[in-house]
């Protein structure tokens, strides 16, 4: 999910910029980059060429004197945990897709408490960034000890119609709807205990590779193995991602 991590962070670079450096023009003067801070901070006098990294640190360094008069604790907040979450992406650490989606939820928030025309696309990426979340938690999902419970007393009930059937009631009626009492609560119990999956065979974009894939998992991420066979056949080259 680095990719989508990246996608997000390019888009808050974007859209929080230019506030930033209106803010922190009108607070502290026009020549507020000459700071001896600001020189180690910014890589560049435009702001386009800004990243993530330059703008939350910008705002965090000047909350004080700029920013806190037009935002609030819950942005501080929202900028000290972006920056938390820059880190570990810029550090290559693993990221849960749960912390995909706060970070990217998060971005949005930040953006829309700026007024910023890039919350909109922030919030498409977060609707996809759900989706994938979604899928994920029910395809993972297990059986509970609740379900594991009411399939025992479901197994236990049903074993003792099956015995009732067939010690008060007469031949062969008993075995026909004994038979027939086994057959449902074997499918109750099939039916309680079985994992949930989800089957979604709709395209989707990865957040890992920004591809766009048909099934659960993607193909590219994961690449099947080749065989010593096929690599001869199809002259497979050693640079090749796939070999």
């Amino acid at each position: 999910m680095k990719g989508t991590i990246s996608s997000g962070l390019q888009i808050l670079a974007s859209g929080l910029a230019p506030y930033v450096n209106d803010r922190l023009s009108s607070g502290l003067g026009d020549n507020w980059q000459r700071g001896p801070r600001v020189v180690q901070v910014i890589n560049s006098a435009d702001p386009n060429q800004w990243d993530a990294q330059v703008v939350l640190v910008l705002m965090w360094d000047h909350w004080n004197q700029v920013f806190r008069h037009d935002l609030g604790f819950v942005e501080r907040s929202l900028v000290s945990e972006l920056r938390e979450f820059r880190n570990r992406w810029a550090h290559q650490k693993q990221v849960s897709l749960r912390d995909v989606y706060r970070c990217i939820d998060s971005i949005e928030r930040l953006l829309q408490a700026t007024n910023s025309d890039a919350a909109e696309k922030a919030g498409e990426l977060r609707k996809e960034t759900l989706k994938l979340l979604h899928d994920d938690e029910l395809a993972e999902s297990t059986v509970s000890v609740r379900d594991w419970f009411t399939a025992f007393v479901s197994t236990i009930c049903g074993s003792l119609i099956v015995i009732v059937m067939l010690v008060y009631m007469p031949q062969p009626l008993s075995w026909v709807l004994a038979g027939l009492t086994a057959i449902v609560f074997t499918r109750l119990v099939f039916r309680i205990t079985r994992q949930k999956m989800v089957i979604n065979t709709g395209p989707r974009e990865c957040g890992g590779c920004a591809r766009v894939y048909y099934g659960s998992v993607c193909p590219y991420c994961e690449p099947a193995p080749v065989s010593p066979t096929t690599r001869e056949t199809v002259g497979c080259m050693e640079e090749s991602p796939a070999c």
